[in-house]
This record gives C-alpha cells, structure tokens and sequence, in this order.
C-alpha cells in the first residue's frame, strides 16, 4: 500500500506575503510609537507652563521681564483685565429681572452701574415727581434680589420745563 502524502499548508507566494505584511505593520506601530512620545513629551511641557502660570496668578506676582515701568504697565493691564472678566461674569438676567418687576409709571432708569467687587448697584433715574420717585424707591426695597436699598441723592432740575427729580439709589445686589 502507497503512503498517503496530506499536505495542508503548501508553500507558496502566501508565506511570502504575510511576511511582508508583518513588516509594514511593526513599521507603523514603531512610527506610532514615535509619534506618541513626542506628542507626550509636548503634554508634559505645556502641562508644566501652565502650573508655573497658576502658581504665578494665586501669588498675584507677574513674572517680569524688563524694567519697572513695564512691569507697572503689565500690573495694571492685569488688574483691568480682571476687572473686565468680573463685569463679564455678572448675572445680569437676575438684576434685569429685579429691576423690571419694579418699574413704575413715571420713572425713567438712565443709568445702572454694577460694582461686582462690593455686590453692590448704583441706580440713576429721573422721576415726574418726588412722590413717584418715593413709590419707585419702596418697590425697589421690596423687589427680590436687592437688599439694602438706600436713596442717596435727589435733585431738581429747574433747567427743564418739565422739572423732573433726578435720583441715585444705591442696592445691595444678591446674587
């Protein structure tokens, strides 16, 4: 009897080409591999530029390069910055709000004038008469989201023929 010959895996060009398909692949993963750490070497610089300039903003100190006048120049432009960024992040909806739940007939608002440092908010109006322009403080008094509702100043003008009363009112701003 003949032996039988089983061949299940014959050798041809497939050998040949799962060889080269190893080779592209742990090319890609070694340029990967590359990528990352340099990619992971740029994180951990930002990462640490970004903790030096924390550090320096808790402290209140700039760093400084120059002489003194600059560094002046750049302590104030942070200080204005700041300023700015507190106006920016009032919640103007809740005074809005307020003020327009208490707004009475015969009283015009010409400015508002919020100081976010103190949560505090300088009303100034004009009124027909002192009687509306006492009617517009109570309401302001009683309006949720002010406290503290103090009338500062009054005046008339005689200079107009309608002779209004120019008022300021200082609130306490709750937030």
């Amino acid at each position: 009897m003949r032996a039988l010959r089983l061949d299940y895996a014959p050798k041809t060009e497939r050998h040949r080409l799962g060889v080269l398909v190893l080779a592209a692949g742990l090319t890609v993963a070694a340029i990967a591999a590359l990528d990352y750490s340099n990619a992971r070497d740029a994180l951990t610089s930002q990462e640490t530029k970004t903790a030096e300039i924390r550090k320096a903003g808790k402290r209140n100190i700039l760093p400084t390069r120059g002489n003194s006048r600059e560094a002046e120049a750049t302590a104030q432009e942070y200080k204005a910055a700041q300023f700015a960024l507190q106006r920016l992040s009032l919640r103007w909806t809740d005074l809005f709000t307020a003020l327009e739940s208490t707004r009475p007939n015969g009283v015009a608002l010409l400015a508002i004038e919020p100081d976010p440092a103190n949560s505090v908010v300088k009303l100034t109006a004009e009124a027909k008469t002192s009687e509306d322009m006492l009617d517009y403080v109570e309401k302001l008094q009683s309006a949720s989201g002010l406290a503290d509702v103090v009338l500062t100043s009054h005046q008339m003008r005689p200079s107009d023929p309608m002779r209004p009363m120019r008022f300021v009112v200082l609130a306490s701003w709750v937030r």
